[in-house]
């Protein structure tokens, strides 16, 4: 690594394979993973780091940011940008802005489709680009952390990082952009069950969320009630009587 970092030092020090940008070479590592005490410890911090970027992302740059950059660059050659990058800026550590500049000076087609005609990019592509790749990375990141969690480790889980997940996950959901809301709820759900009726509700009624987060909140409100019934409405097993030779009083 050399340079000044894009993302904060918290995010690019993530723990392998959280930080890794190729979402496949990520999800085949994650794959590998045992949910054992260590691993479900550093899981935590990382989701707690991503998801604190993801927050200030949205409160600074809001939910559905460009960073001035035109339309095209994450529609029509988004692709082959991303697989540039892949090779380039494998991890978040090697996102530096000296390493953005040297890639961006490097692909001539960037400042094709920027329709530039820079033979060394500016400070504000450089910082533009730095961002788009760190939220791509820490995005995808948290998709994989919030299936591990919520899934593949939840049985591990004890009883305080539980809770953890859960404080962290309810804290931050209203503070973050549908997109990652419609992850962070069903995983809710599925570390809380029936108790986060009550907290659904509560984002399924609140005016200032966006529609879509809402309309997650409530579906997941009436399984959470669902779930609730099927409880309290289970029939008791009945104890049956001890057949002879096999327990009680003999005659």
């Amino acid at each position: 690594m050399t340079g000044s970092l894009v993302a904060s030092e918290l995010v690019a020090a993530l723990p392998l394979p959280w930080q890794l940008a190729d979402p496949g070479r990520r999800n085949t590592a994650v794959k590998e993973l045992l949910p054992g005490p260590e691993q479900r410890t550093v899981a935590l911090s990382a989701l707690s780091a991503c998801l604190a970027f993801q927050v200030d992302t949205a409160a600074r740059y809001g939910d559905d940011p460009n960073w001035g950059l035109p339309d095209n660059f994450f529609e029509d050659d988004w692709f082959l940008l991303q697989a540039s990058l892949k090779r380039s800026l494998p991890t978040l550590a090697d996102v530096t802005r000296e390493n953005v500049r040297d890639w961006a000076e490097k692909n001539s087609v960037v400042a094709e489709i920027l329709d530039a005609t820079w033979t060394t990019p500016p400070d504000e592509i450089v910082e533009a680009v730095g961002q788009v790749w760190v939220t791509f990375i820490v995005n995808g990141a948290v998709e994989e952390l919030l299936r591990w969690l919520g899934w593949t480790a939840r049985d591990t889980l004890d009883p305080d990082e539980r809770a953890q997940a859960l404080d962290l996950l309810k804290t931050v959901t209203p503070r973050l952009p549908w997109r990652q809301t419609i992850e962070t709820i069903p995983v809710i759900l599925s570390l809380g069950g029936s108790d986060e009726h009550d907290y659904f509700e509560q984002l399924a009624n609140d005016p200032g969320l966006h529609e879509k987060t809402r309309a997650e909140a409530e579906s997941k409100r009436r399984t959470a009630r669902r779930r609730a019934g099927d409880t309290a409405t289970a029939p008791r097993r009945r104890r049956s009587a001890p057949r002879p030779g096999h327990g009680g009083e003999q005659g």
